[in-house]
């Protein structure tokens, strides 16, 4: 019956992971009891999803990450916080471990985030906090005084930065310390960088913008605070700027 329905539980085999934040101990009994990861968006029971809360189920928390995906990971009374983080730098192929974090956000207030200690345990954590009042994000918590050196050391790590920098604009996480002009010119440079990405230079607000979205590039209280006409008039005067800033460097290279 083609509306049967199968779950499937994908489990992570770890082989040995070199890292100093864990003993041998720890690592043994990971390698003989590994952390358990499901993808999903979401979980449904009785008809209704679960939403943005720390859990998925009693015992399955749930982690948003900055690229829009969701993972969720089975724990025990054993599960660290480190546990978690380990098994998604696997997962995402991340290098440079040492500057990411797991921290909880409160779903009312999410300029306040709390990070986590890597040996807090998950199940204490959980405990503590009511689970429909926050939700847990994997983020860059350190960075370099430079980051430069984060794009040498791990390209991957650097563009998930890049994706949670993104996101802190759009979601107005810093909003108070957002001024119209500066978030206009990021506006312009997250369209440019969108462009490079697809091999295009140069093209009209309007194809941009009709492709991605507006609301790709600006946030809700910048659109309803300012004309379309206007907002749009204002990124192709930056986006101008920018071409002409490259023009330069560019014609040097086909020399």
């Amino acid at each position: 019956d083609l509306e049967d329905c199968i779950n499937v539980t994908i489990l992570r085999h770890m082989t040995n992971p070199k890292s100093s934040i864990m003993s041998a101990e720890k690592r043994a009994r990971l390698r003989s009891n590994p952390v358990k990861v499901r993808f999903a968006e979401e979980v449904v029971v009785n008809g209704h999803t679960q939403g943005n809360s720390l859990l998925f189920l009693p015992n399955v928390l749930k982690v948003y990450l900055e690229n829009g995906q969701t993972k969720a990971f089975k724990f025990d009374n054993t599960t660290a916080v480190k546990d978690i983080v380990l098994t998604l730098k696997e997962k995402l192929s991340i290098r440079v471990i040492e500057y990411f974090g797991l921290v909880l956000e409160q779903q009312y207030s999410i300029t306040k985030l709390l990070l986590l200690h890597e040996d807090e345990l998950i199940q204490k954590v959980v405990q503590k906090k009511d689970s429909h009042d926050y939700r847990c994000l994997f983020r860059v918590c350190f960075i370099p005084r430079d980051p430069t050196d984060l794009l040498q050391d791990d390209p991957l790590a650097f563009e998930y930065h890049f994706l949670q920098s993104v996101g802190d604009v759009l979601q107005e996480r810093f909003a108070v310390e957002m001024k119209c002009n500066t978030a206009l010119r990021l506006a312009a440079l997250h369209m440019h960088e969108r462009l490079d990405s697809c091999g295009q230079t140069r093209t009209s607000i309007k194809s941009i913008t009709k492709e991605f979205g507006l609301d790709s590039f600006i946030s809700p209280t910048l659109l309803s605070n300012m004309r379309e006409k206007d907002l749009r008039k204002a990124i192709s005067y930056h986006l101008k700027k920018i071409q002409s800033l490259l023009e330069p460097r560019q014609k040097v290279d086909e020399e």
